[in-house]
């Protein structure tokens, strides 16, 4: 290499940045600073989005006579907000007050609906029973307590535990909404024959009553019949015996 080309080289200097491949940005990389918060703030958005959505379900769910499966639902998706609040903006100090408000409101309230209907189940398989309650009753208890640190507990933002565990206290000690047996619904079905045919038979009685009285105002009215003939002959005679006394008087005289 003579010295101009040697001079070229060292007149090109370092290689610029952007040739390098080691200052590509990764693409996969996480965004920093107020980027990653906006997409946190919009990752939460949408999943609590897609928990009030099925909170919906709930209702219907209800609605249907699926009750067990209500509740099913209803306990992971308050797992889900309890474990996660803070992520999902759901506690006094992070979200927006309208948001999170809405949320626990329409939370709470679905809890409280189906506790209300918990005796429609359309079927002995979606029957909730004691042990369901018990079991949504240590639940209940369970993410009271985790809620507790963040003031979310028996506010209005915030978890109704009292009003929750109250209404299953009261399913509890109201065994006869729970939907019968089987069983118990046969017998309910022949008792319910039974008093059918009581009914029939009473109306039968009725029927024959209605006919006695006919009958024996028939047979008045007949007998009314035959004394007003007798009386009538009576007279006939009366009248014949008379007007043979007269005819004999006047012959007499």
């Amino acid at each position: 290499m003579n010295q101009d080309e040697d001079t070229a080289v060292l007149d090109q200097g370092p290689p610029s940045p952007e040739s390098d491949a080691s200052t590509v940005s990764d693409p996969e990389s996480p965004p920093h600073g107020s980027e990653r918060s906006e997409l946190d703030e919009q990752r939460a958005a949408e999943e609590l989005a897609t928990i009030q959505e099925e909170l919906q379900s709930v209702l219907e769910y209800v609605d249907q006579g699926m009750v067990l499966k209500s509740f099913d639902t209803l306990c992971r998706l308050t797992d889900i907000a309890v474990t996660n609040c803070d992520r999902l903006g759901l506690t006094l100090d992070s979200g927006a007050m309208d948001q999170k408000a809405g949320f626990w409101t329409g939370l709470n309230n679905c809890w409280l609906f189906a506790f209300s209907h918990y005796g429609n189940a359309r079927s002995e398989e979606q029957q909730l029973k004691e042990p369901h309650l018990h079991h949504l009753y240590n639940n209940v208890k369970a993410w009271a307590d985790a809620l507790e640190k963040y003031g979310l507990v028996n506010y209005e933002l915030g978890f109704w535990e009292q009003d929750i565990l109250e209404a299953i206290e009261v399913c509890l000690t109201s065994p006869s909404l729970f939907i019968p047996s089987s069983k118990a619904m046969r017998l309910d079905e022949s008792q319910d024959e039974d008093e059918d045919e009581d009914e029939d038979d009473e109306e039968e009685e009725e029927d024959e009553d209605e006919d006695g009285e006919d009958e024996e105002e028939y047979e008045t009215e007949e007998e009314a019949e035959d004394e007003g003939q007798e009386e009538g002959q009576e007279e006939g005679s009366k009248r014949k015996r008379r007007k043979i006394e007269k005819e004999e008087n006047a012959s007499k005289g």
